[in-house]
């Protein structure tokens, strides 16, 4: 489902508000002044509601209407209270009037509403002609109310923003997508002023709400790796809060969810890291041996990598220690007999890829490009530590081996 307001060219929705009602120009000639929002589901309109903004902080649903083979499926409910979250944080009170049926009144009652007054024979003074709805003559207007205190608590919407944005930077979003993200999110539920600042490894946030309840946070996001399904996962939620289709409460509990999500089976992953290095290692001129033992140390390194991730080694260790298994096995192949021709470089470039953070290096680059600065050095900086650790282990295996008495070709 989806909320959107329309803006212009109202009137040609107009027989659609009309559906089932007793013809009224005064409604038809104030159309345009009205707020009109439809809900839509699979691209048809269900729901459509005019509302009326009045002065002293209050407003009116002029209008209601849900086509005949969509009622009682929660389509009317879903919109009465986006209106009220709508228009929660400018006034304090949403009326609705209708005649005398209790079937309308029962569904407002429902949303919430109480009794607010009576205009008593408003049907028979309007319309020359008897109004029905129903088998049932209209004859006063009944007026409902419901009292729109926000409860929009600005805290619940940042922190909700900010793990979204922690997420988001923890699996290897932009800086520019987790501050869109953020404020996508904190401009969907009213807080209009807010200031966000990213860091590749921090957030902080301060919002606004009314004339001086201020709200900051500061969120510590560790450098992690990547994982671009959670982050896809996070600009849909995204997307589907800024249309109205997400609470405040739903997102949450989703959120929850995209952040446990786990990555592809063990398998899997070792089989892609295997066939990257192979792969890359055939692009960069190795012989078609020199791949398939390339592809074999990959799916190694990537067991090493695992189980570093799982023991929570550090990261200059898992890297030495990853760049020595690579040129160890490297060697051990060359030296096997009978395949005595094999070159190292092809081998050790094409399995150094699953260690290289080329991902992260891009994202500073691009960071770096869009005025970032911080942000894109400190990422640089990790990405060619990363580089620095992997030459270290893939170094001093050589020279080990050299001092062995190897001979390195």
């Amino acid at each position: 489902m989806r909320i959107q307001q329309v803006i212009e060219d109202k009137e040609q929705y107009l027989d659609f508000l009309k559906f089932n009602e007793p013809g009224d120009e005064e409604f038809e000639n104030k159309l345009d002044t009205f707020d009109l929002f439809l809900l839509t589901d699979d691209g048809v309109i269900k729901t459509a509601c005019a509302v009326c903004v009045c002065r002293n902080k209050k407003c009116e649903i002029k209008r209601i209407v849900t086509i005949e083979e969509a009622r009682k499926q929660g389509y009317g409910k879903y919109m009465v209270d986006y209106i009220c979250e709508h228009y929660s944080d400018r006034c304090n009170e949403l009326y609705v009037g209708f005649g005398n049926c209790g079937k309308i009144l029962g569904f407002f009652e429902k949303c919430g509403f109480i009794n607010s007054h009576i205009l008593a024979g408003y049907f028979l003074k309007k319309y020359k002609e008897p109004v029905y709805d129903n088998g049932i003559q209209l004859t006063d207007m009944v007026y409902l109310k419901r009292r729109l205190e926000s409860d929009i608590d600005i805290k619940k919407v940042v922190d909700v923003a900010l793990e979204a944005g922690r997420i988001l930077l923890k699996n290897g979003g932009e800086i520019f997508r987790v501050e869109e993200t953020m404020t996508h999110i904190c401009n969907r539920f009213h807080i209009d002023e807010v200031d966000i600042f990213t860091l590749s490894h921090a957030i902080f946030v301060t919002a606004k709400s009314g004339e001086e309840e201020v709200y900051t946070k500061v969120k510590n996001v560790p450098l992690s790796g990547t994982h671009l399904g959670i982050v896809a996962e996070v600009n849909a939620l995204s997307r589907a809060i800024s249309s109205g289709r997400v609470s405040l409460e739903e997102a949450q509990r989703r959120l929850k969810e995209i952040d446990k999500m786990e990555p592809m089976r063990p398998i899997a992953q070792i089989l892609g890291a295997g066939a990257s290095s192979g792969c890359l290692g055939y692009l960069l001129g190795a012989s078609a041996k020199e791949s398939v033992i390339a592809f074999f140390i990959g799916c190694i390194l990537f067991c090493w990598i695992l189980f570093a991730k799982k023991c929570h080694v550090t990261k200059i260790v898992s890297n030495i220690v990853g760049g020595a298994i690579i040129t160890g096995l490297a060697l051990t192949a060359r030296e096997i007999s009978g395949i005595m021709s094999l070159q190292l470089n092809g081998m050790i470039v094409g399995a150094l890829m699953p260690l290289v953070p080329g991902m992260a290096f891009v994202n500073s680059i691009r960071e770096i490009a869009d005025s970032d600065f911080l942000s894109g050095t400190v990422r640089m900086i990790d990405t060619l530590l990363v580089f620095v650790y992997i030459a270290i282990g893939v170094g001093l295996t050589l020279s080990i081996y050299h001092t062995l008495g190897g001979i390195v070709s």
